[in-house]
């Protein structure tokens, strides 16, 4: 594994754990969004505990090389991540907003997608 996909792996775990933790404790600001976007409390909650997941599935696979089970781990939460980014995309883009919301989930998309070729080229 590459030093730039070691870094972005622990980048986007921090990023992806803090913001799954936000959802999972449904602070006001996780509310507000999750209303505008049409999801139910609960539900909102099960895509922070998603992202939290797969937070771990990065860091997990950050020792790991070639393609021992880790690395699988690895590849699999990166992938699933980028589904999960590209569909806040759709979603906040259906719901007309603003650029400035759209972007966290399009560059965390991009930065999971660039960890996971860098990780495997």
């Amino acid at each position: 594994m590459t030093v730039i996909a070691a870094l972005l792996s622990i980048a986007l775990f921090f990023a992806f754990g803090s913001s799954g933790a936000q959802k999972l404790v449904f602070n006001p600001a996780m509310s507000r969004v999750a209303d505008h976007l049409g999801f139910t409390k609960r539900a909102y909650q099960r895509i922070g505990g998603i992202e939290v997941v797969g937070a771990l599935g990065l860091l997990i696979g950050l020792a790991s090389k070639g393609s021992s089970v880790l690395a699988i781990v690895n590849e699999v939460a990166a992938g699933g991540l980028f589904v999960m980014m590209v569909v806040a995309v759709a979603l906040h883009v259906r719901r007309g907003d603003a650029f400035k919301y759209v972007a966290p989930a399009l560059v965390l998309g991009v930065l999971v997608m660039l960890e996971l070729i860098f990780r495997l080229f």
